[in-house]
């Protein structure tokens, strides 16, 4: 009877002993992830702050014609480098391009890190094949150079970047001339939304940017990187992969 009775007072010990390391293990893992979530909810506030200072700030700046010569924000670019080794696509690095807007978006995943002011050509009923702007998904090509100029156009443009046709269809700079001036009254238009048929955008299809956007794309976008490029209505269905 004795001996029973020190098996259950064992037993109990026993099973004391495993309730109070459960207990320690819970309460040091809901520790652990309370770091972990805290640290995350940092740097998400970090990020919206950020995002927040971007939309106010470029809602400043539209008060007033683009400046082709400055970046289409204040402040520094993002820096890229975390999202290298990212390997699902819906979290990757990419460009949203839209042509309702004017606006070139470089996304992370469903995340706006940059705004870029545009000029992008619109697709209205009759526009000819080629100054239509490509609409859909695509990659961003290795094909790109410091600067160019088309004798037949009548312009070129620095830092162009591929993503269709292998050099045929580009992110560049606002156009220069033969001179290598500024053609002042198309660069003006970047960012402007009051697009129409009548007085489309006649860039061959490419997409225009600012001269740093265009050099800081060209040096930061890697070659693979997803662009997508809407229309004049927004497309969900070229956002497939973020689902």
């Amino acid at each position: 009877m004795k001996n029973k009775k020190w098996l259950y007072w064992l037993v109990a010990l026993l099973l004391v002993a495993a309730a109070g390391y459960s207990v320690i293990h819970v309460h040091e893992a809901e520790q652990i992830n309370s770091v972990k979530m805290a640290k995350q909810t940092s740097i998400d506030k970090k990020r919206d702050q950020k995002i927040a200072r971007q939309k106010k700030d470029q809602k400043r700046r539209a008060r007033k014609p683009v400046d082709w010569s400055k970046p289409s924000l204040t402040g520094k670019y993002p820096d890229l480098t975390p999202y290298r080794h990212i390997k699902k696509k819906k979290n990757k690095v990419w460009l949203n391009v839209s042509a309702r807007k004017q606006r070139v978006y470089v996304m992370q995943g469903r995340y706006i890190l940059y705004t870029m002011y545009a000029s992008i050509g619109k697709n209205y009923d009759g526009t000819r094949n080629y100054q239509q702007t490509p609409v859909g998904t695509y990659k961003l090509q290795k094909e790109h150079g410091p600067e160019y100029y088309d004798a037949t156009k009548k312009y070129g443009a620095k830092y162009w970047t591929s993503f269709s046709g292998h050099g045929a269809y580009r992110f560049e700079s606002v156009p220069f001339d033969k001179n290598g001036k500024v053609i002042a009254k198309q660069a003006r238009r970047l960012g402007n939304q009051r697009v129409t048929k009548k007085h489309n955008i006649k860039n061959y299809g490419s997409i225009r940017l600012t001269v740093p956007d265009a050099k800081w794309l060209q040096e930061n976008i890697k070659p693979h990187t997803r662009v997508v490029v809407h229309g004049k209505k927004s497309d969900k269905e070229f956002l497939d992969f973020l689902y």
